[in-house]
């Protein structure tokens, strides 16, 4: 799902060029043709400073979280690489993109299926947990690649490939390579502590400093900036408290309009940096952007970075006035917005972009290049559609306030005698105990009788 890496095999291979090529979308052949040929990273935009970030490794190409996913990720050019914590029975750390093995394993076809359970905390279908399995079963299970838009499978010569990393491991791989950080993403924290007895802000200061992450030499090309992710901020204050040199990164929730001016001062108390999704900037009706919003804009203006998620190849992923075309989003984001930063299944879109020869260069510049004029075709739309025809009304988004982001302080974790089995009000819905053969105590003396009349 790649369309300038076609093109450029065709064009600029070193073996042999075509003389043309016929295409159902001329922006984004020319685009490949005029800014993508023959790149050198000498000739990079003055756009340096925009970090790319992995989206669970580089995982439109390999499953979530494996080591061919973060190899991937490295190899084309992430700045960051991530790993988004979750906890197994015996109380370790490890790198999942989901709680629920059922998103990013083989677990239903195995030996395991049988402890499918519900736990309402989490969500209210059935699934099996990283926190029922212990870290020695896990690593049995093979990968699943995921398919965020279902009509386009993925990669599927490795869709099975790789191993899962521990988050020591995931440290340690991280600690020699070529990266200006690396980001530990918390989830669940509180119901990890209060369910299940896991302190995971403790596990992941501790295995910080076992690492050796909290004494590394910033004159040398090893040393990395240490960013921890979570959307509560109880977990972000708390680590405020602990590690003053660790850059902490809040992620708003989902489709926000706007955030008040008392909230971002308040995010400001515990945060460096924000995370916003891309409907958060530019919101949608159909698929076509109706407006931009104000959110990077403001957040930006308190000091604080943005980076935006997550940004896909897939022609479907881009809104429809970007034309189809990643690129051509990724350019508008970095010159309509100004992000700090790409959150993206696909590190080495964005580092090309990055390479690209096109960009600011006045009344010659690529019209691939040019910004988009935002909701243009939404207002065709409208003028041109018959009654009945016109995009539906966007219901306004939501401003996020104080009261949405101000949280209590995480509970203590308590540790359980069997944590991840009994510690939750799971629903087991797999193989379910027989029913008794008799429902009262007169049935079994009733028998008793009878076998005994017999033996007489």
């Amino acid at each position: 799902y790649d369309p300038l890496e076609e093109y450029l095999s065709f064009v600029s291979n070193g073996g042999f060029s075509v003389d043309g090529v016929l295409t159902d979308h001329p922006l984004t052949a020319s685009e490949a043709i005029g800014c993508f040929t023959n790149l050198n990273t000498s000739r990079k935009t003055d756009h340096g400073n925009i970090l790319i970030i992995s989206h669970n490794g580089a995982s439109g190409d390999y499953p979530d979280c494996t080591d061919l996913a973060y190899e991937k990720a490295v190899g084309d050019g992430a700045d960051v690489i991530d790993c988004s914590i979750e906890m197994t029975k015996d109380g370790i750390p490890i790198c999942m993109s989901s709680i629920n093995l059922y998103d990013s394993t083989d677990v239903q076809n195995s030996k395991f299926s049988s402890l499918a359970s519900v736990v309402p905390e989490i969500q209210t279908k059935p699934g099996i947990f990283t926190f029922n399995l212990t870290w020695e079963e896990i690593s049995t299970l093979r990968p699943k690649i995921t398919h965020p838009y279902h009509d386009f499978v993925r990669n599927p010569r490795y869709a099975n490939q790789g191993k899962f990393f521990k988050l020591s491991d995931f440290l340690t791989y991280a600690k020699d390579k070529d990266l200006s950080g690396i980001m530990i993403i918390m989830k669940n924290a509180a119901f990890m502590a209060k369910s299940l007895g896991f302190d995971v802000v403790d596990l992941v200061t501790t295995a910080l400093s076992n690492a050796g992450y909290d004494n590394m030499d910033p004159t040398t090309k090893n040393n990395k900036e240490i960013m921890i992710q979570s959307k509560d901020s109880a977990v972000l204050v708390k680590l405020k408290q602990r590690l003053t040199q660790c850059k902490l990164v809040y992620s708003l929730p989902l489709k926000v309009g706007d955030v008040s001016d008392s909230c971002v001062a308040d995010i400001k108390k515990f945060a460096d940096a924000v995370i916003v999704d891309r409907e958060s900037v530019f919101a949608e009706s159909k698929g076509f952007i109706i407006r931009k919003s104000k959110v990077v804009e403001d957040v930006q203006s308190a000091g604080l970075a943005v980076y935006v998620e997550v940004f896909r190849n897939e022609y479907v992923s881009p809104p429809v006035d970007f034309f189809a075309d990643g690129t051509v989003e990724i350019n508008n984001y970095v010159q309509l917005v100004h992000v700090d930063g790409f959150i993206t299944d696909f590190p080495k879109t964005v580092r090309r972009y990055k390479m690209n020869t096109c960009t600011r260069q006045g009344d010659g510049t690529s019209t691939s290049m040019k910004q988009v004029p935002i909701g243009d075709l939404a207002q065709l739309l409208d003028a041109e559609c018959s009654t009945g025809g016109m995009l539906p009304a966007l219901a306004p988004m939501p401003v996020l306030n104080s009261s949405d982001v101000i949280e209590p302080p995480l509970p203590a974790a308590e540790p359980k005698s069997a944590a991840g089995s009994s510690a939750t009000n799971a629903c087991v819905v797999g193989v379910l105990a027989p029913p008794p053969l008799f429902s009262s105590s007169r049935e079994y003396v009733l028998l008793a009788t009878l076998l005994l009349l017999q033996m007489l």
